[in-house]
């Protein structure tokens, strides 16, 4: 199990480990999220989730994202993709 900010952006859920994440600040056009590599864009921030089982990602996630995908888990019913912040996917990405 691991410590996870859930947050939502671009229709999609998505989760960053606590330990990475320093401060959410809002800006004009939304939030950031504040972590040791930048800014993460957000939309809102849905929860701090203590009892998430992030699993690996399945081949054909691997081979198929436009990124580097940690993990994958269920919150609340649907699904967070689990990123690092030194390697987000261009939705993620502060301008």
């Amino acid at each position: 199990m691991q410590l996870l900010v859930v947050l939502t952006r671009g229709g999609g859920r998505w989760g960053l480990a606590r330990d990475a994440v320093r401060e959410v600040v809002r800006q004009a056009d939304g939030l950031a999220v504040a972590t040791e590599e930048g800014l993460v864009r957000a939309d809102a921030v849905l929860d701090v989730a203590a009892h998430l089982n992030v699993r690996p990602p399945g081949a054909v996630v691997a081979r198929f994202w436009p990124g580097h995908c940690l993990g994958v888990a269920i919150h609340d019913g649907a699904p967070v993709v689990v990123v690092s912040p030194a390697a987000l996917p261009p939705v993620l990405q502060a301008e």
